[in-house]
């Protein structure tokens, strides 16, 4: 299954749909840092957020998200945008933890404490920042909280996972619902009978459904609106990290041109190294003294 993003309108176009696969894009990841199952199923769950989240974006804004959970899995940072493009990575993706009946465990996986925030580059003076507390580590239900007291946007949210035993996903994605204000108690209603009735996001996927399928065994009078084809996507560069670099000061560069080696980089995203010889930070360290008269 390819992985893509559906946005759609359902119930007279009063309620807003977006569904997801993003299997190959997790297995990329996955195979990239060695993640270990739970960590794995954490982090599609993330994926699956942000590209859904960057659709409802427009033209060149993008989005970030992080959650800062007090479990393993540390800090999980996902980026996105209106184009499917999309990345992501975790502190510690050597983590694991199963339920007693060998269900992956999520909860423990982020933890039950901390906090969600939504960053979106609007591409106005200052970004948007959202934050709500994380309410239960499960995902679905920290963003359905996050949707209703940050945006005040009704919303259910669904999410699955489903790891095989070579710790590659089998499949990954998910579905938001979201109600619009004309929204009628009628359609309310059958949403929520409906949703107490489907199968959960990992059992479709691994069914077979697509997201389009997810979407008409959840809602009524569907009109698909847009299909976005998703792909991983790392704007790294040796000259971004040149950047970071520069970013820390002479007396720091200093410190590492006099330990007279070369420095290894390595992005967290995608995994690729950079590597910086002792010319490229004399080079760094002229402009970063540069700065530093500017300034006095």
């Amino acid at each position: 299954m390819n992985d893509v993003i559906i946005k759609a309108l359902a119930f007279n176009k009063s309620v807003r749909v977006y569904a997801v696969s993003n299997t190959n894009i997790l297995n990329d990841i996955g195979k990239r840092l060695g993640y270990y199952p739970s960590a794995l199923d954490a982090m599609g769950r993330v994926l699956s957020m942000g590209a859904m989240m960057g659709s409802m974006l427009k033209l060149e804004e993008t989005i970030t998200i992080k959650i800062e959970g007090n479990g393993p899995i540390g800090k999980i940072i996902v980026d996105s945008d209106a184009h499917g493009h999309i990345r992501g990575y975790c502190d510690n993706p050597h983590c694991h933890f199963e339920y007693h009946d060998f269900r992956l465990n999520a909860k423990q996986t982020v933890g039950t404490s901390g906090f969600i925030s939504v960053i979106k580059d609007l591409k106005l003076k200052e970004p948007f920042i959202g934050s709500t507390p994380i309410i239960s580590g499960e995902i679905a239900e920290d963003f359905a909280y996050y949707f209703q007291v940050s945006e005040q946007i009704p919303s259910a949210v669904g999410l699955g996972v489903l790891v095989d035993t070579d710790n590659t996903a089998k499949a990954s994605g998910g579905f938001i619902i979201q109600l619009m204000p004309d929204t009628s108690e009628e359609v309310i209603d059958k949403l929520e009978k409906k949703l107490k009735l489907i199968p959960s996001v990992s059992e479709m996927l691994s069914s077979g459904y697509t997201p389009v399928d997810m979407i008409y065994n959840i809602v009524e009078d569907v009109e698909i609106l847009e299909e976005i084809p998703l792909e991983f996507y790392c704007n790294c560069s040796k000259e971004r990290f040149a950047r970071g670099i520069l970013s820390l000061g002479a007396n720091e560069i200093k410190e590492m041109i006099d330990e007279d080696k070369t420095q290894e980089t390595t992005c967290h995203f995608c995994g690729n190294k950079y590597y910086f010889t002792k010319e490229d930070l004399e080079e760094i360290y002229k402009l970063a003294k540069e700065k530093e008269c500017k300034t006095c």
